[in-house]
């Protein structure tokens, strides 16, 4: 009747009432075994008989987590008042209408836009959690704070090969041996000097983010791949680096490196930022409404492109 389960004895006198641990539940009465709280979930009290899932935008590294802490997501705190003084909120996700003054904010993990109107509108600055605090007269664009929202792609997952992921989340491979600081490798030169999971841009040693475990050997990491922007396009599609290269009607895409049959003056580098280059994936280097390619028809320059926009209600925002 208080919420708690444990593991009796299933016969008389077998043993002493044994309550389960942190990061472990049961809800069958009399139960051989507790269960470790499945992956995104935590348990931070004794004797619980279910989990409590991580906020939508926040996972977990394994089973079995016993703390809210090692949800793996972002995190931001706003203030009313000047210098994080005031009545304080934390937040885990986006908040689309702040309904009060906001003159501090302090980006605890990760990174997110700040909007200077609601619904994510009008000018906005990106802070992350190597800023620290802020008062928001001093933030460079904005001049109010009614809406913000997470980064999540490169900074919690990894797009594409993860050659701009830079994310503060692991220090470890993905068997668990630890991450030596990057200045120790021979990726020195292009590598950011610390002990996180990078891939730095244009290695191509490793399909994803990695790390050094000693000066000489690597090893993969398990940071998750991002599912927006890659299964699905978030805005107008600018940032989306997904592998769908063929358009609305079913036509192929041209190879955005190439001028045959259509010439064009989106080629790589100079639109590598949206990422367009040796390949026939669908892009957006013009801001059109959604991700588009040229085609290889002759009669049919450019087209939108069959991708779906991304919602909660149809996708995760990490693939494991």
């Amino acid at each position: 009747s208080s919420g708690i389960n444990a593991e009796w004895p299933l016969r008389p006198g077998a043993g002493s009432c044994h309550i389960c641990e942190k990061g472990t539940f049961s809800n069958v009465v009399n139960a051989v075994a507790c269960r470790p709280c499945p992956k995104h979930q935590y348990n931070s009290a004794e004797g619980s008989v279910q989990c409590m899932k991580c906020p939508d935008t926040a996972f977990t590294w394994g089973t079995g987590t016993a703390s809210f802490a090692d949800c793996i997501g972002p995190i931001i705190e706003v203030c009313s008042e000047e210098g994080m003084n005031g009545t304080c909120h934390v937040y885990y996700d986006d908040n689309l209408w702040i309904n009060t003054t906001v003159r501090s904010v302090n980006v605890i993990r990760g990174e997110f836009d700040l909007f200077e109107k609601t619904n994510l509108r009008a000018r906005f600055d990106t802070l992350s959690e190597e800023d620290g605090p802020h008062n928001v007269a001093e933030l460079e664009t904005i001049g109010a704070l009614e809406s913000f929202a997470p980064v999540l792609n490169d900074v919690f997952c990894s797009l594409d090969k993860g050659w701009k992921f830079h994310g503060s989340v692991r220090t470890q491979s993905k068997s668990g041996k630890a991450c030596i600081n990057w200045r120790k490798t021979p990726l020195a030169h292009k590598a950011e000097p610390n002990h996180y999971c990078q891939n730095p841009d244009g290695t191509n040693l490793q399909a994803k983010p990695f790390c050094y475990i000693s000066e000489t050997e690597t090893e993969e990491c398990d940071i998750p791949a991002c599912v927006w922007d890659m299964a699905c396009f978030t805005g107008v599609g600018v940032h989306y680096r997904g592998s769908t290269r063929t358009t609305d009607h079913g036509r192929n895409c041209q190879n955005w490196n190439r001028d045959w049959p259509h010439i064009h003056g989106y080629h790589s580098p100079k639109y590598s930022w949206a990422g367009v280059g040796d390949h026939t994936n669908c892009r957006n280097p013009d801001y059109e409404g959604k991700p588009w390619c040229y085609t290889t028809n002759l009669l049919h320059r450019w087209e939108y492109c069959a991708i779906p926009r991304c919602s909660r209600d149809d996708f995760e925002f990490y693939k494991f």
